[in-house]
């Protein structure tokens, strides 16, 4: 509190009067210009800002539309290759789309024609027998057993064609050809393309088979293979029996199909009787069909047996192991089946097999309880077949 009169002191910071404090420094003039910059850099900015944004705009539009033209480009040249696996990823079948099965054709019956989901073709003649081995996206094996068959294969395919005939092997990519197999021979007619026909009697093992021609293969006879030595009372009666066995109806029912009436043409210890004496790798297959067609699958091991035994270098022999191990199998006896496909396995059975071959042997040894060979053989496959087909089954027997 002050006297009147007194003058009174004023705080720090307010020696200047208020009026003056207050004032503006700067006049009205300078800030509208000060407001004019402003508003012009912001004019700028915004208008620069604006055009990159419309720039960046184009170019994203531009890029899109050049990878959408690139796009356009090579959609085609990827969708064929995908196409193209997806068409042969599957195994072959038939046209339907079912898988193919045997086809078996009475001898008084029409030829009978089978169209599959290639495009190719089979003519199954009278009297003809041909049962599928192997379906899948790189290979297609066939067993002619008896007959003659007309192969249409569309050319340029991506599978490889086998027709197993015994004493011959055909070889084939695409082409037009028949196969006829009699007792005593195979013979190959080809009316398109090339063939390889393979066999033992084959000069070189091995011969080539163009458009026009044919080529047939014969059965090796003993009798050419050693020498020819006196013939004794006793070597005449065995000549005289297997001249009088030559003539016995069971090859004629065998050679048509009729394997029932074969069997019963043989009758009892038959099969065993005529393996015996059977001179040739094609009798020996014809008595262990016989057994095994009519319902007496385990009469048809010991002509098997036989060729395994004495004719191991024949064409014939790995299919013989292979039919030997199935037959094995299926009588419950898996130690035995698992020998067998070994066997045939050592005799380099066919490429189209071998992927079979395996997978059957893993589970011969699983259900004969060698869980050591089965793995071991699971291995194998999986190295040999990376995702192969049979890869399922393989796991699952590995597991039981």
């Amino acid at each position: 509190m002050t006297e009147r009169g007194t003058p009174s002191k004023r705080p720090p910071g307010l020696q200047t009067p208020l009026a003056l404090e207050l004032r503006d420094p700067v006049l009205e003039s300078q800030v509208l210009r000060m407001w004019h910059r402003i508003e012009e850099r912001r004019s700028s900015a915004r208008t620069t800002a604006r055009s990159f944004l419309l720039w960046a705009a184009m170019g994203a539009l531009l890029g899109v539309s050049l990878m959408l033209a690139v796009e356009a480009v090579r959609a085609p040249s990827r969708k064929a290759p995908v196409a193209e696996r997806a068409r042969t990823a599957a195994p072959l079948l038939l046209r339907t789309g079912l898988p193919i099965e045997k086809v078996e054709v009475a001898p008084t019956a029409p030829a009978r024609g089978v169209e599959l989901s290639d495009g190719s073709r089979l003519q199954v003649d009278p009297g003809a027998r041909l049962e599928p081995l192997v379906s899948s996206a790189t290979d297609v094996v066939f067993r002619l057993a008896l007959g003659r068959v007309v192969f249409d294969v569309v050319p340029g395919g991506p599978r490889r064609w086998v027709v197993e005939a015994g004493i011959a092997r055909v070889e084939i990519v695409g082409t037009r050809f028949a196969v006829l197999r009699a007792v005593d021979h195979v013979r190959v007619d080809v009316e398109r393309g090339v063939v390889l026909v393979r066999g033992a009697t084959v000069p070189d093992g091995v011969g080539r088979v163009e458009a026009g021609r044919f080529l047939e293969v014969r059965a090796p006879i003993a009798s050419e293979e050693r020498p020819e030595a006196p013939a004794s009372d006793n070597a005449r009666g065995q000549t005289s029996q297997r001249s009088t066995a030559a003539s016995t109806p069971w090859r004629a029912s065998a050679k048509s199909g009729h394997y029932d009436e074969a069997y019963a043409a043989l009758g009892t210890g038959g099969v065993g009787r005529e393996a015996a004496q059977a001179d040739s790798v094609e009798e020996l297959l014809a008595l262990a069909d016989v057994a095994r067609l009519s319902g007496h699958a385990a009469e048809g091991v010991e002509p098997l047996e036989r060729i395994l035994r004495e004719h191991a270098a024949s064409p014939s022999a790995p299919l013989a192991g292979v039919t030997l191990g199935r037959i094995e199998l299926g009588l419950n006896r898996p130690a035995d089946a698992a020998r067998a496909f070994e066997r045939a396995l050592a005799l380099h059975v066919p490429g189209g097999l071998e992927e079979d071959v395996y997978a059957r042997l893993v589970e011969a040894y699983a259900r004969a309880g060698d869980r050591a060979a089965a793995a071991a053989t699971a291995r194998d496959y999986g190295r040999r077949f990376p995702g192969g087909r049979r890869s399922a089954d393989v796991l699952r027997w590995t597991r039981e």
